[in-house]
């Protein structure tokens, strides 16, 4: 049998298609949709790896609160030449979070374009990149197995039509993504855009008329256009594809870069001279995987004295707790629901009372918009791009598609009524289209 399957940025779902029913697959049987599986990977001291909800329940468990302590680690000896007195053995020590119970990764798919993500350290194991992906994979496959009852014959997986916008990179990705599906032994692979599977899985559900449609496929690390003339009798033309790097996870930085970094002490003064706290600290926050980078002794020290020096010591400890508590995935997860709520009211409060960490941030809907603003311009550019490839005119086309969870965010639905008119909107399920049509393509490629 062969299967459809959707690696997300933030999420992951496949599915399978018999030529007249659709299934998707439990890949999750933690999390609330079983059907919905998040893309996270927690790997412990021993090298056990867990997927999904439950391993941002482990990594909760072992590490939000934990406080870090470092102590000197011996790496072993090396021989260091001095030019008076010639060469002498020399000891290597290095500090490491002594009782870390484990690391998360979120959002691995994103790193496929950025060429400096080699290779990590995961207590005394190097991983790359590929090979972290290919864990999530294997266990993704055999819990597909597993819930079949039969062997996989093949996989159909989907990409974003560009990883990323540098060719080099967006080749480089899809290089790593191959590679990462064969390390993980997934048994004859290809790969479809997830724009294009979405159409797909609308065009197995569309009635028999001749339309034009325009996906809009808008997850957690891209946004893809796909736009395909149906024939109404079960025939189809795909016409153009274009895709832009902008998705759910960014709109969450922008929260946080935008609103948040004064309540960790951006603004701050420090000591008699009044010099700033250095801004390059506060970019770490920019994402909940770098700030971890922020328990490196060096950023602690830095941290600890602006604390002793500074003018707004409330905020600098609230920014001690952020980082060495490991309260960085809480307060974006906490970021992340608060642009869900943006949704669906005007306003919402954005919270967190953990550790040193005291706030609420009120954050109106309009502000959120002016800091998505240069996404939305990247977004509709794209989307002009891909017409003009298509040879089409907004008034051209029958149906606007959307799928993926950012495409709820109003300033994109806005946006998309303003083109093309409100009444041509429709929404698909925005967490597993993609899958959906997938699992159609799998089953036309062989079933």
């Amino acid at each position: 049998m062969r299967v459809g399957l959707d690696f997300g940025t933030t999420n992951s779902s496949a599915a399978v298609y018999d030529g007249q029913r659709l299934t998707l697959l439990p890949l999750d049987p933690v999390n609330n949709s079983p059907s919905i599986l998040r893309s996270t990977l927690f790997m412990t001291r021993e090298g056990a790896a867990y997927i999904g909800r439950e391993a941002i329940n482990r990594f909760t468990e072992g590490n939000v609160g934990r406080e870090i302590e470092y102590e000197w680690k011996y790496l072993g000896d090396a021989e260091v030449t001095f030019g008076e007195f010639g060469t002498v053995q020399q000891a290597l020590y290095v500090k490491v979070d002594a009782n870390a119970p484990g690391r998360l990764f979120q959002s691995l798919k994103t790193g496929l374009r950025d060429r400096s993500f080699t290779r990590t350290n995961v207590f005394g194991t190097y991983y790359t990149l590929e090979e972290l992906i290919a864990i999530v994979l294997r266990l993704i496959y055999e819990r597909i197995e597993a819930s079949i009852g039969q062997k996989v014959t093949g996989f159909v997986v989907g990409r974003p039509v560009h990883y990323a916008h540098d060719p080099k990179a967006d080749a480089l990705a899809f290089e790593r993504m191959q590679a990462a599906c064969k390390l993980a032994q997934l048994p004859d692979v290809t790969f479809l855009e997830e724009p294009t599977a979405a159409a797909l899985s609308y065009a197995n559900a569309a009635g028999g008329r001749e339309q034009r449609v325009l996906v809009f496929d808008f997850g957690g690390g891209t946004l893809d256009v796909t736009i395909m003339r149906l024939d109404g009798k079960g025939g189809r033309e795909f016409l153009a594809t274009d895709g832009v790097p902008v998705g759910g996870d960014l709109l969450d930085q922008r929260l946080v870069m935008g609103r948040l970094l004064r309540h960790f002490g951006d603004g701050a003064t420090l000591g008699p001279r009044r010099l700033p706290f250095p801004t390059h600290v506060l970019d770490h926050l920019s994402e909940w995987q770098t700030i971890v980078e922020l328990t490196q002794p060096h950023y602690l020290n830095i941290i600890d004295e602006a604390i002793a020096i500074g003018d707004r010591p409330k905020e600098l400890k609230a920014l001690r707790s952020l980082v060495r508590q490991n309260y960085g995935l809480p307060m974006y997860e906490a970021v992340e629901q608060a642009k869900v709520r943006l949704s669906g009211a005007d306003s919402t409060v954005l919270g967190l009372h953990v550790g040193e960490i005291d706030f609420d941030e009120r954050v109106p809907r309009w502000d959120f918009e002016r800091l998505i603003g240069p996404d939305v311009r990247a977004v509709e550019k794209c989307i002009d791009r891909a017409l003009a490839a298509a040879g089409l005119a907004p008034a051209d086309l029958d149906v606007v598609l959307r799928t993926g969870g950012s495409s709820r965010v109003p300033r994109f639905v806005k946006m998309l009524g303003d083109k093309f008119g409100p009444d041509k909107l429709q929404e698909m399920d925005v967490f597993t289209g993609v899958a959906s049509g997938l699992g159609v393509a799998a089953w036309e490629r062989g079933g």
